[in-house]
């Protein structure tokens, strides 16, 4: 398959849900998986079909003093799932007020991590049939995981998240260098304690194989029992 055709699976399996609501679809998976080009290009594909698509990420909801302490003295692989993201935030600015009991009224972020102070309050009145895409790499955590309507994995093995990476922040080195810098920063152990104590993978409706982005394939189908109140 092409990243055509897997987008336009996903976009029929959505189109499909019945809600009487806004979809809230999550895109998980490891660094460097694809999750934002994908949750961009897939957004873009229901816009066109004219469904009101919602973006939003995972990244846009750290804690205040979050980059302060990533430079001091940083996180424990456990403390980074359970600290790093404001899980709470999210799920009162834009979770719940898309969720079943919700107003549709909602925010797209709320920290900016880099400035370490708060985004502009940009509210949004959302329609009931719109579509809310997130990506992040820990949106499985038990804070948020019953949030979600439709989850998808894109799936790398970690030597292409390493490579990745690496091209992207600039890094130099080779695949034993780039390993031995993972672990010291500590990004390989926060994943691998994330899958493993979390297992998000098992979770999600779909599966995606994103090794080659322009001919990811679909390792596990939508569960048609899947279904949003």
């Amino acid at each position: 398959m092409n990243s055509s055709q897997v987008l336009a699976f996903l976009v029929d399996a959505l189109v499909r849900l019945p809600t009487r609501r806004p979809l809230r679809v999550g895109i998980d998976g490891r660094s460097a998986a694809g999750k934002t080009t994908f949750a961009d290009a897939l957004a873009d594909r229901l816009e066109a079909l004219g469904r009101v698509c919602l973006r939003a990420s995972l990244d846009d909801f750290h804690p205040p003093g979050y980059e302060q302490r990533e430079r001091t003295r940083g996180f424990t692989p456990a403390e980074y799932l359970q600290e790093g993201y404001d899980y709470a935030k999210i799920r009162e600015l834009l979770l719940d007020p898309l969720g079943p009991k919700g107003n549709r009224r909602c925010r797209l972020d709320y920290w900016n991590s880099h400035a370490d102070q708060p985004f502009p309050e940009d509210w949004l009145d959302v329609q009931e049939d719109a579509i809310l895409v997130v990506d992040g790499m820990f949106l499985h955590t038990p804070p948020l995981r019953k949030h979600w309507d439709f989850t998808i994995w894109l799936d790398v093995d970690w030597q292409i998240m390493l490579q990745r990476r690496a091209q992207r922040d600039g890094t130099r080195g080779g695949s034993a260098e780039l390993v031995r810098e993972a672990y010291k920063t500590g990004s390989l152990q926060r994943h691998l304690w994330y899958e493993q104590s979390v297992r998000p993978h098992e979770q999600v409706d779909v599966v995606i194989d994103n090794s080659d982005v322009e001919h990811p394939y679909i390792v596990r189908a939508p569960r048609p029992t899947r279904r949003a109140p």
